[in-house]
């Protein structure tokens, strides 16, 4: 194995440890808090409605991850990030869920379309339309999906640095995510 094959593989554990720390919707919960910034045990048992023993569990697992950092100050015993850039993941995080939420409620939307076109059916009935506008949205996911992958090998990057950089991109450039990622796709190619 190469050295930098070796050392692919060693961020990718990490990042997998670094995901598996924000599996959980209150460790999640938990930082968005805290990225608004510092706050005592009991402004995060506020604020995320956990009781104190389950939100020290959380607490631990992001410790050991090196997300959070703790001190007593004062008689309160207090949280920050101990990474700020965890704010911007939990950004960009939000993007790909709402651009998520998109291409699906597109998809529905058109699936809901053709089955009007195709009668009014009420009932959910797969089409051929409708099976034709799912495969679509599902070749669109699959799209970006590669392009990330593709993009993230050739450059070192990690996946999530080149999906926020697709991200940004669409923005700028007012496209769609799956233009974004069949230009990626089209740059590698000619490569």
């Amino acid at each position: 194995m190469t050295e930098r094959a070796g050392l692919g593989e060693r961020v990718a554990a990490g990042d997998a440890e670094l995901f598996k720390a924000l599996a959980h919707p209150a460790r999640v919960h938990v930082l968005a808090v805290l990225a608004s910034g510092p706050a005592s045990v009991a402004e995060l048992c506020s604020a995320t409605g956990l009781k104190p023993s389950h939100l020290a569990g959380h607490l631990a697992q992001l410790r050991a991850q090196h997300l959070v950092s703790g001190r007593r100050t004062g008689g309160r015993l207090q949280y920050w990030l101990s990474v700020p850039e965890i704010a911007d993941l939990l950004l960009v995080a939000e993007s790909v869920l709402r651009a998520r939420a998109a291409a699906d409620a597109g998809g529905l939307a058109r699936i809901r379309e053709s089955q009007a076109v195709s009668g009014g059916l009420e009932a959910a009935v797969l089409t051929d339309q409708s099976a034709a506008v799912l495969e679509e949205s599902l070749g669109r996911r699959a799209l970006v999906t590669d392009a990330v992958r593709t993009v993230s090998a050739r450059t070192g990057r990690t996946t999530e640095q080149v999906l926020a950089g697709f991200l940004t991109e669409a923005r700028e450039r007012s496209l769609t995510l799956a233009e974004v990622s069949g230009e990626a796709v089209a740059d590698s190619g000619a490569r």
